[in-house]
């Protein structure tokens, strides 16, 4: 469970950065550029929709639809019994 919580810390560590503080650095290293305001928001809903999607799916393999393998002699068992 531990590298569940760490790779979650990661990935949301990562597009925090992508989607908070490179909009702050383009902020000042675009600073004339008529176009700063666009390449911000790119950025933002960049990282907004790759999370969105990322959580998504991390969230469905925690708990998966596909039921637990059943032992083989139960298997067995439920052929004799059905049959």
């Amino acid at each position: 469970m531990a590298e569940t919580g760490l790779s979650f810390g990661i990935l949301s560590a990562v597009w925090a950065f992508v989607g908070i503080v490179l909009p702050i650095i383009i902020h000042f290293v675009m600073a004339k550029s008529p176009n700063r305001g666009i390449v911000q928001i790119c950025l933002i809903l960049t990282a907004v929709c790759c999370y969105i999607f990322w959580i998504t799916t991390f969230i469905s393999q925690l708990n998966p639809l596909i039921g637990p393998e059943l032992p083989s002699g139960l298997i067995r068992m439920i052929q004799l019994e059905w049959n």
